[in-house]
């Protein structure tokens, strides 16, 4: 495990996939061996002043950086990574997929299968990122035992696949390319999110906003910022959205929502894989809901409060600005970007980036 002197800027992006962090190491740059795990904790300050238990910040791998060495010292800066980084610089090749009743021939016929297995197969099957105590949650559903996920002592990212609400399909072709780009490629089809929790634990879910509502983690007012909310209204909201794709057969189908458009612009998106006209309507319903939220947010507060938050998670505003011409009242936020930018004198400014609950 490395030690750190100092840490610049730990931060979350679902879209990008996951986190990152940075710093540097002063004096002895031998220290950072590439690809080592590192770890990073900090100290809260509260009224009552420090808290004499330090709490996680990131769990990651470091990132081969150059350094700097003078005589008599060194500069060594660092970042740290998540597995999306990792898997971003491998490759897959191509695979052919088929679901089956039962009786499974080799691990890409898979029983019953959903995008969320294809997602699992090729996590267990062609990278060995994976703890090897995933095996017992998985494997038994999709080969009903007649296969076995090879285990890595090195393994180490946990898994959250939401095979229940994942959309069912018969036949996938999956294209060789790289890794990350085709799992990303799965869940745009799935319409599901795909990243990776500071805690090396991949996500592979639909937006928890279309499905029963976790609790507000905080609520978020005038007090907590440092500056007022920088408010993006989406003022141009979508009326229809319509997709064209073809079933691996190469039947054409089509999805939409809702039925006839309403005010706004009509999206259309070609080029979809899937099963039936079902599955993508369900599809369309996703991304006009996502779509028709009204504004984003930017939140900046003192400290490094974004470290005790995760990516996802699901916030409520009370705030009002007559500049802006907004009066909220509990207003839900979903949080897409986390930043916690390190200052001098142990100080810290959290931001948060934040998509407004879809109706």
């Amino acid at each position: 495990m490395a030690s750190v002197d100092t840490i610049a800027k730990i931060e979350g992006d679902a879209e990008d996939g996951g986190w990152q962090a940075t710093g540097a190491v002063f004096n002895d740059a031998d220290r950072l061996n590439f690809y080592q795990r590192v770890r990073a904790w900090y100290s809260l300050y509260t009224s009552a002043g420090w808290q004499t238990t330090p709490r996680p910040a990131f769990r990651g791998h470091l990132n081969p950086d150059p350094w700097q060495k003078i005589f008599q010292g060194s500069t060594a800066l660092w970042s740290g990574q998540l597995p999306n980084e990792i898997m971003k610089e491998g490759e897959v090749q191509g695979i052919f997929y088929k679901s089956v009743s039962s009786s499974p021939g080799n691990r890409h016929q898979i029983i019953n299968m959903k995008y969320a297995h294809i997602i699992y197969e090729l996590v267990s099957g062609h990278c060995n990122l994976m703890h090897k105590g995933e095996r017992a949650n998985y494997d038994s559903t999709l080969w009903s035992g007649s296969f076995t996920s090879r285990a890595y002592n090195e393994g180490f990212m946990k898994l959250n696949l939401d095979i229940t609400n994942s959309s069912a399909v018969t036949q996938y072709d999956l294209k060789q390319g790289g890794f990350w780009e085709r799992l990303k490629e799965i869940a745009n089809i799935d319409a599901f999110i795909l990243f990776i929790g500071k805690n090396s634990k991949l996500h592979y879910i639909r937006h928890p906003m279309f499905g029963t509502l976790p609790t507000v983690v905080m609520t978020l007012t005038s007090s907590h910022l440092l500056a007022p909310l920088q408010i993006t209204r989406r003022n141009e909201k979508v009326g229809q959205v319509k997709l064209q794709g073809t079933t691996p057969a190469g039947l054409q189908i089509r999805g939409k929502y809702p039925t006839h458009p309403t005010a706004g612009p009509i999206v259309q998106k070609k080029g979809y894989m899937a099963t039936s006209n079902t599955l993508m309507n369900t599809i369309a319903t996703r991304m006009y809901k996502y779509a028709n939220r009204d504004v984003s947010v930017v939140a900046t507060m003192p400290g490094a409060v974004g470290l005790m938050l995760e990516l996802m998670d699901r916030i409520a505003i009370t705030y009002s600005s007559s500049a802006d011409g907004i009066s909220w009242s509990s207003k839900k936020f979903w949080i897409q970007k986390i930043s916690v930018a390190l200052q001098s004198d142990f100080n810290a400014v959290t931001t948060l980036t934040l998509e407004a609950e879809a109706a």
